[in-house]
């Protein structure tokens, strides 16, 4: 029987008998059917999945099928498993008697849900259901945003375009989270270009920047239209007054509306041009029209220029920065664009908020048919801009030679300065163009002028490390020991900033090495304090003065220990340079390097035998010079090597003295764990602890305390650590002083307790903790002044009014007869008399 079949053609109908009943069906179902009689008749029973390309889940649908063939039966029973794959088999064979169970039992009484309607939508495809179709993309349609996307996409493939198109031009589809479709439909048009068209559909005026942007990626020759019409659709929708939604990306992003119009000039017809033209400037104000202007000249769209300047927009418009449409062409070198605007009557010397006009702007840009082409038709060649440089000086400054050739070639100044004295010379020396140089000294320019700053073009160029243009321009005589207005030779420039060649080719032809600036710098002291090793080995190899020293001392060893640069430190002393020698101030380089924190240059001074207890002219250490600046390391190292950290400066300061007075914790924790005298006393007999009071810093207050510092400690003034602070109304001190037992009561020399010079000062809160702990609020000085006289005469009123409140007697008088009120001014003295 399978020999049978086999001859028959796949799309002939075959006649098969089985116990008497022929049954005509077609060539897929019969093989199939043959060879599972075969298997289960003849190969005892063992039944096989049959291939006829549908979908079946269960083996007992054979059993089903052996009966309706065998028996002709044509009312059967059978569960849903086995009637829906009976339905699958039928739908491809054509025997509607295996469709009918599932239909009538089944799809016919489901109810389409968002987790259904897809599959459904396949079943009624499959038996081709106009009715049952239509409800399904009517259900997707308007649930379009809750339904699962991947299996939109499946079913989007499977099926083809026009059941998926059919589902975005519905009226269903309602415009909630357009991202989304347009991210749908740009993921489809990944896998497949025939889902190009889809593109029309998605509504980009609520879209966000990013999915716009996904155009650029998309867009080939193939969906090229679609994309425009979508985006002229869009442009339409975003005009309708009636719109009630207020995002749109058009209104004010006239760069959208201007790519939309440029494509548009390029790649369709002009007929859709020009009514987009139309539709979009008249319905848009000035400002969006003028902007759409200024892009279609900056870009070059002559079309576009030429439309948008027939209906009506004003070729002479100023945007914000004051850039005519003129401008932007010549700027980013639209000959066209030029020659139709100056055409059409264009100012050719409009300026924008630089003062640039349109020639100096393309001189600027090497644009050099603009400048041709402006030129010949007028344009101002010596204008200038608010800077004061002229087009020559523009080209210059940017090295357009065939610009700064064309200008002088039609008479442009090439010695013209803009408001800082800078030439064209001077300008392409700065940025190195030595072509430019080259043709400007040909032609006369004068090789030695002078900015505002003094600077030559061979200082500029030489401060550039412009080898080639410092070698010309003193091949051609220029001075190379000219000086800029703070004293800066050519060498000094170029050793301050480290270019070894030009260094080395301005000494050998004779620049100074020993040129001192306005502030008796050399080039090997600006080469020290820079850190340029290669520039200062090769100064002092050509006999540098190591131990020249600048106008206030300062040598190049002690430059660079200051700013920390070891190599030059290490090749400088190597090379004989004192390090102990000392600047004005009497800083020797070890001070200056652990006053820095330069730890590395501070060791290897040392390991040198740099005298680690050199005094300044304050009497500062190197230790005491690190203790104050916070350089823990320095201090370690010093210490470690045996610094005297008990050692005192002119004023009697000692490094913790120092690092307690700055609020250092870390060095004052060393120093104390190192031994330093907590209780050491400076000239005005200021401890650490009094002086960490006075400026607030509670760490160093209680590391101190916590380590037996005195404190009830008085200096020569007799004020202790708890005065200090309330006097400048440090609240955490004061607290943690008293709950350490400090006496709140405490008296100076001249009688002020904690809570007179708190008063005095117009510290409230540090006021009310004193009060609150028992702070005598009628305390007297040796004047006989109070808390309240001081805050009164002070004009403190808030602590007048708390010193009120908790009793303080208002009527007391000093020792001169007054009292509060007496010596209150403004509000005080108001509210006292009030009382």
């Amino acid at each position: 029987m399978l020999e049978r079949v086999h001859g028959f053609k796949m799309n002939e109908r075959v006649i098969l008998t089985v116990n008497n009943v022929e049954i005509q069906i077609n060539k897929y179902f019969a093989v199939a059917f043959s060879q599972m009689i075969y298997n289960t008749y003849v190969l005892d029973n063992n039944t096989l999945k049959i291939d006829i390309k549908t979908k079946v889940e269960s083996q007992e649908t054979y059993e089903v099928l052996k009966e309706i063939l065998q028996y002709n039966k044509t009312e059967f029973e059978c569960n849903d498993t086995i009637s829906k794959d009976l339905f699958y088999i039928g739908n491809k064979l054509g025997i509607q008697e295996l469709i009918d169970p599932y239909k009538t039992q089944v799809l016919d009484k489901m109810v389409l849900d968002k987790n259904n309607c897809v599959q459904l939508l396949e079943i009624y495809f499959d038996i081709c259901s106009e009715s049952k179709i239509s409800e399904c993309v009517d259900f997707i349609s308007s649930h379009f945003y809750e339904i699962d996307q991947d299996d939109l996409k499946s079913i989007s493939k499977k099926l083809g375009f026009d059941i998926i198109q059919s589902i975005f031009n519905n009226d269903k589809l309602l415009i909630k989270d357009e991202d989304s479709i347009a991210n749908f439909i740009f993921s489809l048009i990944n896998e497949s270009e025939i889902f190009s068209p889809l593109v029309e559909y998605i509504h980009f005026e609520f879209c966000s920047e990013q999915v716009i942007n996904k155009n650029l990626v998309i867009s080939d020759e193939n969906n090229y239209f679609n994309i425009i019409k979508s985006l002229h659709d869009s442009l339409l929708r975003s005009r309708n007054k009636k719109h009630d939604c207020n995002r749109y990306f058009i209104p004010s992003d006239y760069q959208g509306v201007y790519k939309y119009l440029d494509d548009l000039s390029r790649k369709v017809d002009l007929t859709l041009f020009e009514t987009a033209c139309e539709d979009i400037l008249n319905k848009n104000d000035d400002e969006f029209r003028n902007n759409i202007l200024f892009e279609s000249c900056e870009k070059g769209n002559l079309t576009l220029v030429k439309s948008l300047i027939e209906h009506g927009c004003d070729k002479e418009v100023k945007n914000k920065n004051n850039q005519t449409p003129l401008i932007f062409a010549s700027s980013n070198g639209h000959l066209e664009v030029v020659q139709y605007l100056i055409s059409n009557g264009a100012d050719k010397e409009a300026k924008n908020n630089a003062g640039c006009t349109p020639l100096i702007c393309a001189s600027s840009t090497d644009n050099l048919e603009v400048v041709q082409y402006l030129i010949s038709n007028g344009a101002d060649k010596e204008a200038k801009n608010k800077d004061g440089s002229t087009p020559l000086i523009s080209a210059s400054s940017n090295g357009h030679l065939e610009v700064v050739q064309y200008l002088i070639s039609n008479g442009a100044d090439k010695d013209a300065k803009n408001d800082d004295g800078w030439t064209p010379l001077i300008s392409a020396s700065s940025n190195g163009h030595l072509e430019v140089v080259q043709y400007l000294i040909s032609n006369g320019a004068d090789k030695d002028a002078k900015n505002d700053d003094g600077w030559t073009p061979l200082i500029s160029a030489s401060s550039n490390g412009h080898l080639e243009v410092v070698q010309y321009l003193i091949s051609n005589g220029a001075d190379k020991e000219a000086e800029d207005n703070d004293g800066w030779t050519p060498l000094i420039s170029a050793s301050s900033n480290g270019h070894l060649e030009v260094v080395q080719y301005l000494i050998s032809n004779g620049a100074d090495k020993e040129a001192e600036d306005n502030d008796g710098w050399t080039p090997l002291i600006w080469a020290s304090r820079y850190g340029h090793l290669e520039v200062v080995q090769y100064l002092i190899s050509n006999g540098a003065d190591k131990e020249a020293e600048d106008n206030d001392g300062w040598t190049p060893l002690i430059k660079a220990s200051r700013y920390g640069h070891l190599e030059v430190v290490q090749y400088l002393i190597s090379n004989g340079a004192d390090k102990e020698a000392k600047n004005k101030d009497g800083s020797t380089p070890l001070i200056k390097a652990s006053y820095n924190g330069h730890l590395e240059v501070v060791q290897y001074l040392i390991s040198n035998g740099a005298d680690k207890e050199a005094e300044d002219n304050d009497g500062s250490t190197p230790l005491i010079c690190a203790s104050s600046t916070d350089n823990l390391e320095v201090v370690q190292y010093l210490i470690s090597n045996g610094a005297d950290k008990d050692a005192k400066n002119d004023d009697g300061w000692t490094p913790l003295i120092s690092a307690s007075s700055n609020g250092h914790l870390e060095v004052v924790q060393y120093l104390i764990s190192n031994g330093a005298d907590k209780e050491a006393e400076d000239n005005d007999g200021w401890t650490p602890l009094i002086w960490a009071s006075r400026y607030g810093h509670l760490e160093v207050v209680q590391y101190l305390i916590s380590n037996g510092a005195d404190k009830e400690a008085k200096n020569k003034d007799g004020s202790t650590p708890l005065i200090s602070a309330s006097s400048n109304g440090h609240l955490e001190v004061v607290q943690y002083l008293i709950s350490n037992g400090a006496d709140k009561d405490a008296k100076n020399d001249d009688g002020w307790t904690p809570l007179i010079s708190a008063s005095s000062n117009g510290h409230l809160e540090v006021v009310q903790y004193l009060i609150s702990n028992g702070a005598d609020k009628d305390a007297k000085n040796d004047d006989g002044w109070t808390p309240l006289i001081s805050a009164s005469s002070n004009g403190h009123l808030e602590v007048v009014q708390y010193l009120i409140s908790n009793g303080a007697d208002k009527e007391v008088k000093n020792k001169y007869g007054k009292t509060a009120l007496d010596l209150a001014t403004g509000n005080v003295k108001n509210y006292l008399k009030s009382l």
